[in-house]
């Protein structure tokens, strides 16, 4: 903290060298009687409406203005979750046909390839026989039917072939159904949609980012992912927030990120969301926006610098210009009547710019002198 202090006081202080330099080079009259500026009795100074620094001396109000202060934290370009597939086999079987890599471009419902599983075989099986007994059920139904009508059958053995019936329809709805769920409905590149063939297919459109397996290879375990993929055409900034920041973030605040790759781009967005809980071994929290990417020009992983835009308090700031040194305090000048003067001390924060914050000493409404200060500077 003294050490921002002695910082600051000697910035201070060289500004007001600059100044007094530069009235010397341009032959500033010092404060005098005659050139219209005298010294009241409570210390104020007075400048005659007539004085030639009247035309020198700039007077402006102080307002108070809400300005965002920017948080700046490293961060990643990601998949967004939701983009990201990971895909696995749904049966164990042999890779017969790999139709892809990784960067490859794939739309939905494309092949990505092709596994012989004797699970498949048998579902397959199990369709057939289904199909088969719904046959066989239909026709002694109907025929059932035919017998009661014409009166020589009996009511029970038209509702048992009726129930028979009805339970064959169910069991090859759902031989199908868990065919369609294995992809049986997806065709291969012959065209074969039966048998012990299985077609793994893309459920989105994206770009193949990593392949695990090869064509001849045995897929043993179901729960092993064979291929990632990844839809880029929407991506995240996620920024890796200290544990203070992120105490200051919400959803909704304005945020731009920057690549060091691309010096050129700038990203910007509104924070959608932060993790709910801080990393406990970083100690860090993440928050993300979402950005568009339709010429896939980015790319997951890519390093960003992020800065978000946090709301403070209203403040009070003034140019750098009216600030004074007095005794090793900073002051300026106040108008307390028309053309007349007062020294106040005031405590300041010098941002980078040409801007300084002013933490006391100054109130909206005040009118301060912010060019031509250091005129007024005898003391």
């Amino acid at each position: 903290m003294k050490r921002r202090h002695f910082r600051r006081i000697d910035k201070l202080l060289w500004l007001s060298l600059v100044s007094i330099i530069v009235l010397v080079a341009v032959g500033g009259p010092e404060i005098s009687e005659a050139q219209g500026v005298h010294r009241e009795q409570n210390g104020d100074l007075a400048v005659d409406a007539a004085s030639p620094l009247i035309s020198r001396l700039r007077v402006d109000t102080v307002t108070v203005r809400a300005r965002p202060h920017d948080i700046d934290a490293p961060g990643e370009i990601t998949a967004e979750p939701s983009r990201s597939i990971n895909l696995l086999p749904p049966l164990t079987g042999r890779i017969t046909q790999l139709d892809v890599a990784p960067g490859a471009h794939v739309r939905a419902g494309q092949v990505l390839a092709v596994i012989m599983s004797g699970d498949m075989a048998q579902a397959s099986a199990d369709e057939d026989k289904a199909r088969s007994a719904l046959v066989q059920a239909r026709a002694q139904y109907d025929r059932s039917q035919h017998v009661v009508g014409a009166g020589g059958g009996a009511m029970k053995d038209l509702q048992a072939a009726r129930a028979a019936y009805e339970q064959a329809r169910s069991e090859l709805e759902r031989a199908s159904a868990r065919l369609a769920a294995l992809g049986r409905d997806a065709p291969v590149k012959d065209g074969a949609r039966e048998g012990a063939r299985m077609a793994l297919t893309a459920p989105i459109d994206g770009v193949i980012d990593t392949v695990s397996v090869a064509a001849g290879m045995n897929v043993t375990d179901p729960t092993a992912v064979m291929m990632t993929l990844v839809d880029t055409r929407e991506l995240w900034v996620v920024a890796d927030l200290a544990e203070n920041q992120a105490m200051l973030v919400r959803a909704g605040m304005a945020v731009h990120a920057t690549v060091p790759v691309l010096p050129d781009l700038r990203l910007a967005g509104i924070i959608d969301g932060l993790r709910p809980s801080l990393q406990p071994e970083t100690r860090r929290r993440s928050a993300y926006f979402t950005i568009t990417n339709p010429d896939g020009m980015l790319t997951p992983h890519l390093y960003t610098h992020v800065a978000i835009a946090v709301p403070r308090p209203p403040d009070i700031t003034v140019p750098q210009t009216a600030i004074l040194m007095n005794n090793d305090a900073t002051t300026v000048f106040v108008e307390v009547r028309p053309h007349v003067f007062r020294r106040r001390t005031v405590d300041v924060v010098l941002d980078d710019g040409t801007d300084c914050r002013v933490i006391s000493g100054l109130a909206a409404g005040d009118r301060i002198v912010t060019q031509g200060a250091v005129l007024l500077n005898d003391d």
